[in-house]
């Protein structure tokens, strides 16, 4: 899969969610669940799906964040310097480095939305919860 059908397919999973929230505003609470469930195992088995594919993924994001300022500098300065040398080879393998990078960052960011869905479903259920505990109360 290309960096950009990646990031085609990430876009897709946010916009995804957007409609699963929208979509809970107006189900029962039942559906809400049986929807919690289904968005936890699709998120387990995204997650066993990174952690099989790169090994960066597992990482914290707190991790990606801070290496990722370090490696681009050093990226940078590696492209510039074969460049220079006229390095086709040199070039290449910073360049498949960089995608290689850049597609455990979206491997992770993905498994990120997954997580999102499942803590965006739990907050809605939860607000379903609390309103019918609130409509079934009798008013003080």
């Amino acid at each position: 899969m290309t960096l950009s059908e990646q990031i085609d397919a990430l876009q897709a999973k946010v916009a995804d969610l957007k409609s699963s929230l929208d979509a809970s505003r107006h189900e029962t609470n039942e559906q809400i669940k049986a929807r919690v469930a289904s968005a936890k195992a699709k998120a387990k088995a995204a997650e066993e799906t990174v952690h099989g594919k790169a090994d960066q993924a597992q990482t914290q994001w707190q991790s990606v964040k801070a290496d990722t300022s370090a490696k681009m500098a050093e990226l940078q300065g590696r492209i510039e310097r074969k460049r220079e040398e006229h390095d086709v080879k040199a070039a290449e393998d910073d360049a498949e480095w960089a995608e290689d990078n850049a597609a455990a960052a979206l491997d992770y960011a993905a498994w990120a939305v997954d997580q999102a869905e499942v803590a965006v479903l739990d907050a809605a259920d939860a607000r379903a919860w609390a309103d019918a505990r609130a409509a079934a109360s009798p008013s003080s």
